[in-house]
């Protein structure tokens, strides 16, 4: 397995060609029922069309573990996740994670902490706007 530095080794050439990442509409991370659909909503709305062999060299292994990934019968690193995002200029997987995260978050807190955590995020949009 490649650590970061390796990675982006690999992968700076053509990430500083490629737009930053961008956020997709909600409404297409929401349809992900799982990690697979995540990777495979990433790779479909990339911008430029790096090719899938390209792209599993530069997340260092072979375009079969790229399919399993695509599958839901394999899954990535952070690292490897981060490189992938940038290749496909958009934040699918982080936002499929944080998605997931919230409707955990949602079942399990208690009402002072889902308060809690409802104001942090208005604070959020509040600073944002």
């Amino acid at each position: 397995m490649k650590n970061f530095n390796d990675l982006m080794q690999l992968a700076l050439p053509v990430l500083m060609e490629i737009p930053k990442p961008r956020l997709l509409e909600e409404g297409l991370v929401e349809s992900c029922d799982d990690y697979g659909d995540a990777i495979r909503l990433c790779l479909d709305k990339r911008i430029r069309r790096v090719r899938e062999s390209e792209i599993a060299e530069y997340l260092g292994f072979s375009a079969p573990h790229l399919t399993k990934v695509k599958n839901g019968q394999g899954y990535l690193t952070t690292d490897q996740e981060l490189v992938l995002q940038h290749l496909c200029s958009n934040w699918a997987i982080s936002q499929y994670a944080e998605m997931r995260k919230s409707q955990l978050a949602e079942l399990i807190d208690s009402p002072a902490a889902k308060i809690a955590r409802l104001e942090a995020e208005l604070a959020k949009y509040r600073s944002a706007a």
